[in-house]
């Protein structure tokens, strides 16, 4: 009798739990039914609101983009600028759409608690955002150029693409180097423009018995010969020092990298003017091919078979 009872008890408190779990669920289902539509004409409004901005966004898109299409601004900088202009005015209508939807939504208040979280990520970020405002800065002022050669520090080549982040050079070994646009902004740079004329010098030396005059007109002879090197400006032979192995000659003139390249036309100036120098009898060395003996500070040549030698070695 008494297990009856304790197991009546049990059933009634089972059901009355039962119960109330209903009623509670209901009761929530329906405050957030009820919630909903009440704040679906702000859900709306603020969809609207965010619609707006978005079409807002394209227009000013469009209009930053036509008003730049005449200007010397490069075109990733352009684009950039523009995505920018595009997140700025869809940023601003999503915080105006939130302050319709949320009243109690506080702008400042979200300001002033991204404060620290801006600091931490800023610091966090700080080599990124050195590359990306400094890629913005070369793209803005456009120092150089696709297919400029660069000297950028250990590396040289040739600028195959400039991006926002980091700019791309192909060395003559054919390797593409990627260098990071802070780097290139922060360091000294040696800009060989694409297609700009180049200066190239060859010194030789010749002996104190040889004719100057003739191996000046010789050497500007060969070099009116060989292809590749430009004739305004003219090339010019001059003694640029008197050595004790003999009279110093150098030798500069140009040439176009867009038509020929530096290593293959210094190779045919050199060989031309051995050349024609050893056809006429005009024997060249290199500058430094012979040492000087030190005897009271007066300068003596080596022995003149030893110069020879050497003279034959460069020949």
């Amino acid at each position: 009798m008494q297990l009856l009872v304790q197991s009546t008890g049990w059933w009634q408190w089972s059901t009355t739990l039962a119960t109330d779990i209903q009623r509670v669920v209901w009761e929530s289902i329906n405050s957030m039914i009820t919630g909903f539509f009440g704040r679906l004409p702000f859900l709306l409004a603020g969809l609207i609101v965010l619609t707006l901005f978005w079409l807002l966004s394209k227009l000013v898109r469009k209009i930053f983009m036509s008003t730049t299409q005449r200007t010397k601004l490069d075109v990733r900088l352009r684009l950039l600028i523009s995505r920018v202009l595009v997140g700025f005015v869809v940023s601003l209508g999503v915080l105006i759409a939130l302050t319709v939807i949320i009243p109690s939504f506080n702008f400042a208040s979200l300001i002033a608690g991204l404060g620290f979280s801006s600091f931490v990520v800023g610091f966090a970020t700080k080599d990124i955002l050195n590359n990306f405002l400094s890629g913005v800065l070369i793209l803005w002022q456009r120092p150089f150029h696709i297919g400029d050669y660069l000297f950028v520090g250990s590396n040289q080549g040739k600028v195959e693409y400039i991006g926002v982040r980091a700019t791309s050079l192909r060395k003559d070994d054919g390797e593409l180097v990627l260098i990071p646009n802070g780097d290139m902004y922060s360091n000294p740079l040696t800009i060989r423009g694409a297609g700009a004329k180049r200066r190239m010098n060859l010194k030789f030396c010749v002996g104190y018995h040889e004719p100057l005059e003739k191996t000046k007109r010789l050497t500007r002879e060969s070099l009116d010969l060989t292809a590749g090197i430009v004739t305004d400006p003219p090339p010019k032979v001059v003694v640029t020092d008197m050595l004790a192995e003999g009279v110093s000659i150098t030798v500069n003139f140009w040439i176009n990298t867009n038509e020929a390249k530096p290593l293959e036309v210094f190779d045919r100036a050199a060989v031309g003017i051995i050349k024609t120098l050893n056809d006429a009898g005009v024997e060249v060395f290199p500058t430094g091919a012979a040492g000087a003996n030190q005897d009271d500070g007066v300068a003596t040549p080596e022995h003149p078979d030893e110069l020879k030698k050497k003279k034959n070695e460069f020949s």
